[in-house]
């Protein structure tokens, strides 16, 4: 009898259990103690309502409006969309329309930049798996012409640069292209959506590992240089180019210490004319901005710690609130939540709000 009465009890607190985790799942993330982040003035729990819809992604600060100040490129690659979210300084000033991509599958929103000497970023789109790459002209946060569809570089495994930037000083964007597996590098110098001159293959720095992955104006000769990156090994170069050709290879330089770092961005935080490196470990929520003078490093900045919570990284960055210093774009992984953090060279000068992005229904 007292062996029955010890099965009833475990059964019951079994049950019980069972009870208490249906009800913290149904009543969502906080009553799992789960940490969450609403906007200010949000009703509890909405900004992860709108969070969990999380293919939205961060990919580009740039200025879509003409007014001076970096706005956010955002893009869903599940559903081939994209939205231009214009900014006025940490806060949102205005949500563009949910534009569909390219027809076909695989199609990502690369990069920005203004690619018909208008002022205004446009959006440059790439699928990688097909080797394809189309430019698209925006007026603002409007679709103003989706320009043709050009192939690639010949072979597989090339994907389009981010941060882009004019690289033969005629004040159009041109596209960079990578192949990590075959560490080769290619520049093609651009006419608005036309492509002017495909250049040559560059054999990126010797060793496996390396990914070109950003471009910025390193040496103040209004062309872009190229930003190399190894992940594992946690380094990086800054190759000089003139046009698109090779001009001089800058040295290999070790990466902040610890695992987990990946360089983000080329530009310009300390107001100098040249781009500077922003490093981000995504694992951590940290950042680092790393001056530069050229293809030397000038200055490593200290390391700071990111929004609360777990996922934060450093997407993107630009000038945001018109000082001529960049900014750091975060994002949350796995969310749709950013946030702009102002910065002074490689201090932080005031973090901004939590902000909720494009949702599934737009």
């Amino acid at each position: 009898m007292r062996g029955l009465m010890v099965v009833l009890e475990r059964l019951g607190a079994v049950s019980g259990i069972l009870v208490a985790l249906g009800c913290a799942q149904d009543a969502g993330p906080r009553a799992r103690g789960l940490r969450t982040l609403d906007p200010p003035g949000a009703p509890m729990g909405a900004a992860v309502q709108r969070a969990n819809r999380s293919a939205w992604k961060v990919i580009q600060g740039a200025d879509f409006n003409l007014d001076g100040m970096a706005d956010v490129l955002w893009n869903d690659p599940e559903q081939n969309l994209m939205a231009v979210w214009l900014m006025d300084g940490t806060r949102l000033l205005a949500p563009g329309p949910v534009i569909p991509g390219p027809l076909g599958d695989g199609w990502i929103a690369a990069s920005a930049a203004d690619f018909n000497l208008d002022g205004m970023a446009d959006v440059l789109w790439n699928d990688p798996e097909q080797n394809l790459m189309a430019v698209w002209l925006m007026d603002g946060t409007r679709l103003l012409a989706p320009g043709p569809v050009i192939p690639g570089p010949l072979g597989g495994g090339w994907v389009a640069v981010q941060n882009l930037f004019d690289l033969n000083r005629d004040n159009m964007a041109d596209v960079v292209w990578n192949n990590p597996e075959r560490n080769l590098m290619a520049v093609w110098l651009m006419e608005g959506t036309r492509l002017l001159a495909p250049g040559p293959f560059i054999p990126g720095p010797a060793g496996d590992g390396w990914k070109a992955v950003a471009i910025g104006d390193a040496n103040f000769d209004g062309m872009g240089d190229v930003v190399w990156n190894n992940p594992e090994q946690n380094l990086m170069a800054v190759w000089l180019m003139e046009g698109s050709q090779l001009l001089a290879p800058g040295p290999v330089i070790p990466g902040p210490l610890g695992d987990g770092w990946i360089v983000v961005t080329a530009n310009d935080f300390s107001g100098d004319g040249e781009a500077d490196v922003l490093w981000t470990n995504g694992e951590q929520g940290l950042m680092a901005i790393w001056l530069m003078d050229g293809s030397r490093l000038l200055a490593p900045g200290p390391v700071i710690p990111g929004p609360l919570g777990e996922g934060w990284a450093v997407r993107t960055a630009g000038d945001t609130n018109f000082d001529s210093l960049a900014d750091a774009i975060w994002q949350a992984d796995g969310t749709n939540l950013m946030a702009v953090w102002l910065m002074e060279g490689s201090r932080l000068l005031a973090p901004g709000p939590v902000i909720p992005g494009p949702s599934d229904g737009g």
